[in-house]
């Protein structure tokens, strides 16, 4: 038999359901989700997030403790009444709300933006994976992308319903060994300290920086892998419950203890502590010892946590956790500048929360559905609604406004280079790598003169009028860019991606210029952003131990490299075109087609237009460095500017309807089209 557990007096013995609810643990939730509202609500307390740890402890408690009651009263856990329970109570909820953010996002959010990942999150969190979802495409969780995703809260239901598939075998198993096979009486503890103790080691690996391939789906914030322990500590303690610890004065000073560790981690784990990890443990061994103190109803934090108000927000804890975030990310979007528009939001947000409450989730969970049918016609609503909504939200917006949609998602799409060629560098093990294709060849068996585009990102936004003017002159076309990592002979750190992958980028370029001086010689076109010259966030220099921030000197040190870049291909037979680096749309001109929302982009108010001025004092070092290297290496330049600008504006959309910027720093792929034979007679005076 199973260690003893608490008794009728501790509030969880069988039969009785007045006795089966604590008011403590009640009280317990509201303090969780409170946390996590306040947090991201933008109070400053830093460590609100782990008021999902809380949930974590308290949930691996509450089921292990149920699944004995039922153990005790049959002999057996009967699995399919437990997930019919568990379904009853979170999915139908969860359906709604997902499926009026899907609804709500497809006109507030941008389709090139944030409205993708929502769709894809809503599918994952009905299917209990949307970890894996935003893990995958929304970022971490403190990433700026990630915050703009009003399904991100969904990461932690799917990783409590994952949890809710496994433990009840597990313990069910350890049960099962300890009657039928004559083992020790506590062999479900072991069995669960095991899962406990494997998942922690994986919460300190990944705390302590370990990475390997796919390892932020294993020991990532969003993994269950890392969070199993917090969930089996729950499980733990309604296992190996010690009825012996019942004196007040005890129960006082654990629960004093208790409420001072999550006191203590809101203030002192911070969105920047490495997490799941060791600093996970305060807010765990306080929800412990505040579960611990709750068997005694003469406990000062037993009785604050079985006071009405804790106790009813508690109750609603769940439809507060699943409306709040929407509500506050929306108001975000739309009042970007209003200082008390998140709290605002957080507290609107109650008003959903209650009547999801009220109306979906105690009328579901009271009714028995002993006809199948009702009961099949309720989960294929809830599992049907929100995947149909989230699969086809475009199909369902009225056409008029749909075709101007339609017409800016076609005009803003990836370009081929960034979809599949461009490298990306990252700090995937402890120098960083390059990830990607690293290159892409077109025209392979064409015998023209063969044409190279090198660069960073700025040489993938031209993949397309490459590829179309090596159609035209019948010569083969090799790209060969890395993002952030411009092709010029100097060190330089800082910006995105992580300042040490500039060692990285150092090695790209070295690799690049290699391969070109041992190919056939042809025209090399080289494209570089300009942006690590003017902007403050970069430092620069001719030496990994001696960069500079000053853009006098950045502008100097860049063309020097430049220079380097230009003789070594010159030297090896190479004819070189430079394209002048194109403007960004930086603050406070900044413009950003991702934030973009449908309502925006149906009434044609989604683009942007910078003062040709503006754009002189930020390029003038750069573009002079550039026309003094032609003149004295004599290779050929191409301009985009006339055809960006005006004698006093720089726009992102022609008069014409063109649109010239697919984002705030490349050109579309309709202009790079319309860039094709342009770029084809320029290349053929070089080539004839």
């Amino acid at each position: 038999m199973p260690a003893p557990l608490p008794n009728a007096e501790a509030g969880i013995a069988p039969d009785t359901p007045s006795l089966n609810r604590r008011d403590d643990i009640q009280g317990l939730r509201a303090v969780a989700v409170l946390m996590v509202v306040a947090f991201h609500a933008g109070l400053p307390i830093p460590g609100g997030f782990i008021g999902v740890d809380v949930f974590f402890v308290i949930s691996g408690f509450v089921i292990t403790a149920m699944l004995y009651r039922e153990s005790l009263q049959i002999g057996r856990i009967r699995f399919g009444r437990f997930y019919f329970r568990r379904f009853k109570r979170l999915t139908p909820a969860l359906a709604l709300t997902v499926s009026v953010v899907v609804v709500v996002s497809a006109l507030v959010l941008s389709p090139i933006g944030a409205q993708v990942p929502v769709a894809q999150t809503a599918v994952g969190a009905m299917f209990l994976v949307a970890n894996y979802v935003i893990a995958r495409y929304s970022g971490g969780y403190f990433e700026t992308g990630a915050e703009k995703n009003p399904l991100l809260h969904t990461w932690s239901l799917s990783v409590e319903e994952q949890f809710y598939l496994i433990f009840p075998a597990l313990i069910a198993l350890g049960w099962h060994l300890a009657r039928r096979r004559g083992l020790l009486r506590f062999t479900p503890v072991l069995v669960v300290g095991g899962v406990a103790v494997a998942s922690f080691s994986l919460a300190l690996a990944g705390s302590m920086g370990l990475t390997f391939t796919g390892s932020r789906f294993v020991l990532g914030f969003y993994s269950p892998f890392t969070r199993a322990w917090e969930f089996a500590a729950g499980a733990l303690l309604a296992l190996a419950f010690n009825r012996g610890l019942r004196a007040r004065r005890t129960m006082t000073v654990l629960g004093l203890i208790g409420a001072a560790l999550l006191a203590a981690s809101l203030w002192f784990i911070t969105g920047t502590t490495p997490f799941p990890g060791v600093w996970t443990l305060l807010p765990v061994c306080g929800t412990l010892l505040l579960l611990i103190a709750g068997t005694s109803p003469e406990a000062p934090t037993t009785r604050l946590l079985s006071t009405l108000p804790a106790v009813r927000i508690g109750d609603w804890s769940y439809s507060i956790y699943l409306w709040h975030w929407p509500f506050i990310v929306f108001a975000a979007l739309i009042w970007p500048e209003s200082p008390g528009a998140l709290l605002t939001a957080a507290a609107l947000s109650f008003a959903p929360a209650l009547a999801s409450y009220r109306w979906v989730e105690t009328p579901i969970r009271s009714t028995a559905f002993t006809d199948r049918r009702r009961f099949a016609a309720l989960a294929s609503a809830t599992f049907l609604v929100p995947v149909a909504l989230s699969t086809t939200q475009d199909l369902w917006i009225p056409s008029a406004f749909q075709s101007n949609v339609a017409t800016f998602v076609s005009d803003h799409r990836v370009h081929t280079a960034f979809g599949k060629c461009l490298s990306t560098a990252t700090m995937e093990g402890p120098t960083g790598k390059l990830t990607g294709w690293g290159s892409c060849t077109w025209n392979a068996g064409a015998r023209g003169v063969p044409l190279y585009l090198v660069g960073d990102s700025s040489a993938g936004m031209l993949t397309e009028t490459l590829e179309g003017a090596a159609n035209s002159l019948g010569s083969p076309l090799t790209l060969d860019a890395a993002a952030a990592c411009p092709l010029v002979d100097w060190y330089r750190s800082g910006g995105d991606p992580d300042p040490a992958s500039a060692p990285i980028c150092r090695e790209h370029v070295e690799e690049t210029l290699r391969n070109l001086e041992s190919a056939t010689p042809g025209v090399v076109v080289l494209a570089n952003s300009d942006v690590y010259v003017w902007l403050h966030g970069y430092l620069v220099g001719d030496e990994w131990g001696a960069l500079s921030s000053d853009p006098e000197q950045k502008a100097t040190i860049w063309k020097d490299g430049l220079r380097k870049v230009v003789e070594r291909l010159q030297s090896h037979g190479h004819k070189v075109v430079l394209v002048q680096p194109v403007h960004r749309f930086e603050a406070p001109y900044f413009w950003d087609p991702a934030a973009c929302t449908r309502i925006r982009i149906a009434q044609d108010d989604c683009e942007a237009s910078m003062p040709l001025s503006y754009i002189d004092h930020l390029q003038r070092l750069t573009r002079g460095a550039v026309d003094e290297l032609a003149r004295e290496l004599s290779f050929d330049v191409i301009d985009l500017r006339p055809l960006l600008c005006d004698a006093s504006a720089c726009e992102t959309r022609r008069s014409d309807g063109l649109a010239l910027y697919g984002d705030r720093a490349h050109i579309s792929v309709p202009f790079a089209l319309d860039l094709i034979p342009r770029f084809t007679d320029a290349l053929a005076r070089l080539i004839r």
